[in-house]
C-alpha cells in the first residue's frame, strides 16, 4: 500500500500546470477517499490527509508580488555662453543706457554702483509660472530623467521621460521588508539668480561690458507613498505623505553644480540670462 501513496509525490508546480495538476488533484483525491477508509484501520489516516494537502498547497501556491522600477539620467552638455560685448559708447553713455533699459525690462535691479561700475540684476523663476518663456528650464539645463514603473502581470509598463530642471511627476518603487515601498512623486523646480553686469572704459568712445552669474536650483520633493506587501492577495497600506523635502544645486556661469548624492544630478546655465544682459548692454550686437 506505501507503493500505492507514493504515486502522489509532494512537488512543487510550475504557474503554466498549475491549472492541469489540480484537475489531476481531483482525480486523486477522488480514489485517495477509498484509500483513507483502508489506511483508518491502519494508523496511517494523518500521513494520508496531511500528504494530500501538502500536494495542493505547494502545487499551486499564489506567486509572490514583483514591482519592478528604473531610473536613467543623462546629465547637461557644455554650451559656449556669451558673457562679454564692446559697446560703441563712451562709460556714462553706456552706463546710463543700459539702465534705462534695464528699467524697462523684466528683470530686477538689486544694487547700482556706478563709482564701482557694475549693476546686479536679480532673476527668480518658478515651475509654478505658466508661460514656459519665464520658467526655469528656459535659463538652466539639469539634463533628462527616464523613469519606469511596472507591476509585473499587471497592465503595461508606466514610462516617465522629463527635463530635470522643469516640475514632474512619477511613480517609483523600492524594495522594503515584507514588500515594495510604491511612492507617487511630485515634483516642484524654483529658481534663483543673480547677474552681475561690469562696465570698464575702453578709452574715450567706448565700454567693455562682462556679465557673470550665479544660481540656486531648488527642488522640492512630497507625494504619497504605500507598502505593496509581497504576497498579492494583500492589499496596500493606506498612503502616508512624502516630505515636502528640498535640494538645493549652486552653480555658476563658468562652473556646473551638482547635488550631494553620489552620482547625483548637475546643472549647467543655458546662457540665455547672459545673452539677454549683454544684448541690453549693447542692441547692436544682439544674437
Amino acid at each position: 500500500m506505501w507503493r500505492e501513496l507514493g504515486r502522489a509525490p509532494i512537488v512543487a508546480l510550475s504557474d503554466d500546470r498549475c491549472r492541469e495538476e489540480t484537475l489531476l488533484f481531483r482525480n486523486r483525491f477522488a480514489r485517495a477517499r477509498i484509500l483513507v477508509r483502508r489506511a483508518a484501520t491502519e494508523g496511517l489516516l494523518v500521513v494520508l490527509a496531511l500528504t494530500l494537502v501538502s500536494a495542493f498547497v505547494l502545487g499551486c501556491g499564489a506567486p509572490d508580488r514583483s514591482i519592478v522600477s528604473t531610473v536613467t539620467y543623462e546629465p547637461p552638455t557644455a554650451r559656449a555662453i556669451v558673457v562679454e560685448t564692446v559697446v560703441s559708447l563712451p562709460f556714462d553713455a553706456a552706463w546710463s543706457e543700459l539702465i534705462r533699459r534695464l528699467s524697462e525690462s523684466s528683470y530686477h535691479v538689486s544694487t547700482l554702483e556706478k563709482a564701482s561700475r557694475f549693476v546686479r540684476v536679480d532673476l527668480h523663476r518658478s515651475s509654478d509660472l505658466a508661460a514656459k518663456a519665464n520658467k526655469p528650464s528656459r535659463y538652466v539645463d539639469c539634463g533628462r530623467t527616464v523613469r519606469t514603473y511596472q507591476e509585473e502581470g499587471l497592465g503595461q509598463e508606466q514610462r516617465y521621460e522629463y527635463e530635470v530642471a522643469a516640475s514632474s511627476r512619477h511613480r517609483e518603487s523600492d524594495p522594503e521588508e515584507g514588500g515594495f515601498r510604491v511612492s507617487d512623486v511630485n515634483r516642484r523646480v524654483d529658481l534663483d539668480a543673480s547677474a552681475t553686469i561690469y562696465l570698464q572704459p575702453e578709452g574715450a568712445r567706448r565700454t567693455r561690458v562682462t556679465v557673470k552669474s550665479r544660481y540656486r536650483m531648488e527642488i522640492e520633493i512630497s507625494g504619497l507613498a504605500s507598502l505593496y506587501p509581497s504576497d498579492p492577495a494583500d492589499d496596500p497600506t493606506a498612503p502616508s505623505s512624502i516630505g515636502p523635502r528640498v535640494e538645493a544645486i549652486r552653480f555658476t556661469t563658468f562652473k556646473a553644480g551638482s547635488d550631494k548624492r553620489s552620482g547625483g544630478l548637475t546643472c549647467r546655465p543655458t546662457g540665455d540670462f547672459e545673452h539677454a544682459l549683454v544684448a541690453l548692454a549693447n542692441p547692436a550686437a544682439a544674437i
